[in-house]
């Protein structure tokens, strides 16, 4: 009967181990069993969206979180909101207000869910990146307000850029509702234009990254430009005859109509090419105001005022 003593002297052994102090057997299956149930049993984040998903320095963020809860419990979340690899201090809310970043900033948020009895695993969202604010143009005007043919124009233009940004422009001058000039220059020449055009200018900020939306100016018209007298009256006589060729000049080319509005007895001007002729005699003697007027056909006129004394020896 060898084998019965074998099997006595095993659960002697066995008997002897369970009951030695400082040792402790326990159902290692069991136990694993249990913490895989709690980890089963805790709540889950998903995914995390960052809303809106092309941010810009203006906004405020939100969030849209997907969950999972076994105990089906209502869950509750712990934030960290995180700029630049960085926790941003005090910002543990579900919302990150405008203000806590700028344009290029990458943004992220940390959440632990909870469903009151356990935590689950925390969860760190992917990044969303603040994006640059387009600059924008508040008022454009085109000065001279009353330009004239000679007249070189100068676009005037406030603008503001959110990311404060420097602002450049580009610059569409249009004649009469045509394209006259494009590109970085404010200003249109006067070379470009005649009376009667209609002037405009559009303007489009830049700052580097993005356009702004165009503006455009209100129209400007080119004026009509009065002559211009341009030759200084002699002051001596050839003879007893007075003569004196006088001389303008108009920017529009226009027809130019002379006309004396003061002048002594006998003096009188050809008003189609302005030369004054006055046959002087010794009754004439002393001064004589003299005033000429050059007129063009749209009413605008020039006045030339002199003095002329007649003396005879």
């Amino acid at each position: 009967m060898l084998v019965k003593k074998i099997n006595i002297a095993r659960l002697s052994f066995i008997f002897f181990l369970l009951f030695l102090p400082g040792i402790n057997i326990s159902c290692d299956g069991q136990q694993g069993a249990e913490i895989q149930s709690k980890t089963s049993l805790a709540p889950v984040i998903t995914s995390i969206r960052i809303l809106p998903e092309q941010p810009k320095k203006e906004n405020d963020l939100s969030l849209f979180i997907q969950s999972h809860n076994p105990g089906r419990e209502p869950l509750a979340y712990r934030y960290q909101w995180v700029k630049n690899g960085n926790e941003i201090s005090g910002e543990d809310r579900e919302t990150l207000k405008s203000g806590n970043f700028g344009k290029g900033d990458l943004i992220q948020v940390k959440i632990i869910p909870s469903d009151g009895r356990m935590d689950g695993e925390p969860f760190l969202s992917g990044s969303v990146k603040i994006s640059d604010m387009p600059p924008l143009v508040e008022e454009v005007h085109i000065e001279p307000k009353l330009p004239y043919a000679n007249s070189d124009l100068k676009a005037v233009v406030k603008s503001s850029d959110p990311d404060a940004d420097p602002v450049a422009y580009l610059y569409q001058w249009k004649k009469n509702g045509n394209v006259a000039s494009e590109g970085e220059n404010e200003i249109l020449e006067s070379t470009r234009f005649k009376r009667g055009d209609s002037i405009t200018v559009t303007v489009t900020p830049n700052d580097g990254e993005k356009l702004g939306k165009p503006k455009e100016s209100e129209a400007v018209i080119i004026a009509n430009s009065p002559p211009i007298i341009v030759s200084s009256p002699p002051n001596r006589l050839s003879g007893n005859i007075y003569t004196y060729q006088v001389k303008t000049e108009d920017l529009d080319n226009d027809p130019i109509i002379f006309g004396l509005r003061t002048a002594p007895k006998g003096m009188v001007i050809n008003k189609e090419i302005g030369l004054i002729k006055w046959e002087v005699s010794k009754a004439d003697s002393g001064d004589h105001l003299i005033e000429i007027e050059a007129t063009d056909p749209e009413g605008a006129k020039s006045l030339q005022r002199y003095t002329l004394t007649i003396k005879f020896r």
